[in-house]
C-alpha cells in the first residue's frame, strides 16, 4: 500500500468533477447488497456505496489506483470493501451471479470496443444487474460537453481515440447490443455530458 502520487492527483483533480455521479450511482444500490466495482479507479465510489452495501469489491488494473484505495478505506476504517489488481475481461475467479450488481463509472470509454464487450459480458455474468455512467451519446451541446471533449482531447494517445469511436458508434447503447444486454433505465446527468444506465441481460 505506497503511496501514490498519480493516484494522489486524480483523487485531488478529477474525483471532485464526478461526485455528483458517484452520488446518484451509490444511491441505487439497495442495502446489503453485494456489489463489484470494474475500473474502481481511486475507489471513490467504492467507499461511497459501503455505506448502503453489505460488501463492495473494487477491481481495477493501475497499481497506483487500487494502492490509493487500499490507503483511503484504512484511512476511514472502512471494513465491508476489498480492492483487487484485476482485469475486468476476465473475471473467472468469480462465479456467476458472484454479485447482485456491477458497476462502472466513467470507464467504458476508455476501451476500445472489443475490450468494452468484453468487460461487459463478464459484468453480466457476475451480476444479476448492471449499473453504468459515462459519456451521453450524442451529449447535449454547449460549454459542459465541450468542456469533456477538451478533457479527453488532452488525454490524447489510445485513450482520445478509442473515446471518439465510442462517440461514433452511440456510446452505452452500442456497447450494451453488442454484449447482449438492454437498457431497461436511464437517466442524463451534468447537463447531458453524461449518462447512467441500468442494464440487464437480453431475454432470449
Amino acid at each position: 500500500m505506497d503511496f501514490s502520487l498519480k493516484g494522489f492527483f486524480y483523487r485531488l483533480l478529477i474525483d471532485p468533477l464526478l461526485r455528483g455521479l458517484r452520488t446518484r450511482v451509490a444511491s441505487m444500490i439497495s442495502p446489503g447488497e453485494k456489489v463489484i466495482d470494474i475500473a474502481c479507479g481511486t475507489g471513490a465510489l467504492s467507499l461511497e456505496m459501503s455505506d448502503r452495501a453489505g460488501h463492495v469489491t473494487g477491481i481495477d488494473l493501475s497499481e497506483d489506483m487500487i494502492n490509493t484505495a487500499l490507503l483511503m478505506a484504512n484511512k476511514r476504517r472502512i471494513h465491508n470493501v476489498s480492492f483487487g489488481l484485476i482485469d475486468a475481461t476476465d473475471l473467472s475467479s468469480y462465479t456467476d451471479r458472484s454479485f447482485d450488481v456491477a458497476v462502472s463509472t466513467l470507464a467504458m470509454h476508455q476501451f476500445d470496443p472489443e475490450t468494452g464487450v468484453k468487460v461487459l459480458t463478464e459484468m453480466k455474468r457476475v451480476a444479476r444487474r448492471i449499473i453504468l455512467a459515462d459519456y451521453n451519446c450524442p451529449m447535449n451541446p454547449g460549454p459542459a460537453s465541450w468542456l469533456a471533449w477538451g478533457i479527453e482531447r488532452v488525454a490524447k494517445g489510445d485513450h482520445y481515440r478509442n473515446f471518439r469511436k465510442y462517440m461514433a458508434a452511440g456510446g452505452l447503447k452500442k456497447l450494451a447490443a453488442d454484449a447482449g444486454l438492454v437498457i431497461t433505465s436511464q437517466e442524463e446527468k451534468g447537463k447531458g455530458v453524461f449518462v447512467i444506465a441500468t442494464l440487464r441481460p437480453e431475454v432470449s
